[in-house]
């Protein structure tokens, strides 16, 4: 199934869940389900039997153009991001001593954790702004997954039965507030307001047969500048759960970008500007695109 969040372009301000179904969408309003995603994961099978019972009905149905798309999860619990999961990326990042702190060094025993905080989600085809306080604005194409019950020291083996779904993330980036340091301050960076646009759905993991083999590309105007496949990450989707896990307890909803690979601008400082869009897609989860616009004076808040 391929959930979605989303509003009529008729009620702006009533957040629905539904599912893509053929060209159109699925409301699921009159149904007996919850309104909001997380509380519809929460559900686990549950749900889906009956969103599955329901669709079936084909009714509350709409056309595309009649909507307009949210995040899946408006507004997850955790974002937790992993870093360097690309050995070319890795490669690339080793190359620009001049972009990071001296003192840091790329480790790569274990994953790279950070935070993105839930307050820099942004919709699937939303704008993204370029701060006014810096112009070194970086894409990173990435697959997120997505967790979908409570868990704690998960084995390996188990991890699968926690994954709910998967979904295609864009972790925009500030690159010099990133190289502040020493060390690093991933989070500064990484957490901007409109930087972690996800979507268009949370495709659910019966649907996908192997995660570790999706072509993952990123284009800016049209032009392809990320080509890889998942089965290149350095760390897998079941490792990152089991390792996660290890230290606090994952809630269902909460989102894991997987880490980008190599061909970002960090390699070349072309960073994004005004006008600019970039899209990301992988294959069997669909596309997100977001336009580039320069932070409005409306974001001062005080």
């Amino acid at each position: 199934m391929k959930l979605i969040t989303f509003v009529s372009k008729n009620d702006l301000n009533t957040h629905k869940i539904g599912a893509f179904y053929n060209d159109s969408i699925i409301d699921f309003s009159s149904s007996q389900l919850p309104n909001n995603m997380i509380d519809f994961i929460n559900l686990g099978q549950q749900g889906l039997d009956i969103a599955n019972d329901f669709i079936q009905q084909e009714k509350d149905i709409f056309d595309k153009d009649e909507i307009y798309l949210k995040s899946p999860i408006l507004r997850p619990n955790k974002i937790l991001a992993v870093g360097l999961n690309y050995k070319k990326h890795v490669d690339e990042a080793k190359e620009l001593k001049d972009h990071h702190s001296n003192e840091v060094q790329l480790q790569e025993q274990y994953p790279n954790i950070f935070n993105k905080q839930n307050s820099s989600i942004n919709d699937p085809y939303g704008d993204v702004h370029r701060p006014n306080a810096s112009d070194w604005l970086d894409y990173e194409g990435e697959m997120g997954f997505v967790i979908g019950k409570e868990c704690r020291h998960v084995p390996y083996d188990s991890a699968i039965e926690c994954i709910y779904g998967y979904t295609v993330v864009n972790d925009f980036t500030i690159r010099d507030w990133q190289f502040r340091g020493p060390p690093h301050t991933m989070t500064m960076g990484k957490s901007w307001d409109t930087h972690c646009p996800f979507g268009p759905c949370i495709v659910t993991a019966d649907e996908i047969n192997d995660p570790h083999n999706l072509n993952l590309k990123t284009f800016v105007n049209e032009e392809e500048r990320q080509n890889t496949n998942t089965n290149l990450m350095i760390y897998d989707c079941f490792t990152l759960v089991e390792y996660l896990s290890t230290a606090f307890t994952l809630m269902p909803g909460d989102l894991v970008p997987t880490g980008t690979p190599e061909g970002s601008a960090l390699s070349t400082q072309n960073w994004l500007k005004p006008g600019d869009k970039v899209k990301v897609e992988i294959e069997n989860i669909g596309y997100i695109e977001n336009n580039i616009v320069q932070e409005p004076k409306s974001t001062s808040k005080y």
